[in-house]
């Protein structure tokens, strides 16, 4: 069982391992559309200030800039959502594997569990046959306390029953 429960260990690091890497895949195209969204706020100021001091190629340049940041945001828009996808599957697979660790975890701890009980119940009966073992001989030994007591006091014969007092 503690084998499959390491199995069980490496396999959820190895699928945790696999959703941190596409977590950062997902991440760094995150950046990347981050980025052109920003340099296409760049660009237009850009253009607009070309346009206001006539220069020509800055404006061209600035233009050029602003036609090819909807394509560059599309690609990456597109690879965002396969990325976001294959997130999805590498988070399901962890927690797949999560569940299957907790699952033996469980299994093992029953198993734990029900031998301690076990060897309790042996230590009991254990002890108890030794206490059964000696009571005849501490029977053979001088009576004790509660044996004089009955001696010394007979019941009635007349059937009245005597109350003792605790003190006597």
């Amino acid at each position: 069982m503690q084998r499959l429960l390491a199995l069980r260990v490496i396999e959820e690091e190895r699928e945790e391992t696999e959703l941190r890497r596409q977590r950062r895949l997902r991440q760094t195209c995150l950046d990347a559309l981050n980025a052109s969204e920003t340099r296409q706020a760049l660009a237009l100021r850009a253009l607009h200030t070309a346009l206001d001091s006539g220069d020509r190629a800055e404006a061209i340049s600035a233009e050029m800039a602003l036609v090819c940041g909807p394509m560059e945001r599309h690609m990456l828009q597109r690879h965002l959502a396969q990325l976001d996808a294959m997130v999805d599957v590498a988070t399901a697979a962890w927690q797949g594997s999560r569940v299957r660790r907790l699952q033996i975890e469980t299994i093992v701890e029953t198993a734990e569990t029900n031998l301690c009980r076990e060897r309790q119940v042996r230590e009991q009966k254990r002890l108890d046959g030794w206490f059964l073992s000696s009571r005849p001989q501490r029977l053979a030994g001088p009576p004790d306390e509660n044996s004089q007591r009955e001696t010394q006091y007979p019941a009635k014969q007349d059937g009245t029953v005597r109350a003792d007092s605790v003190h006597e």
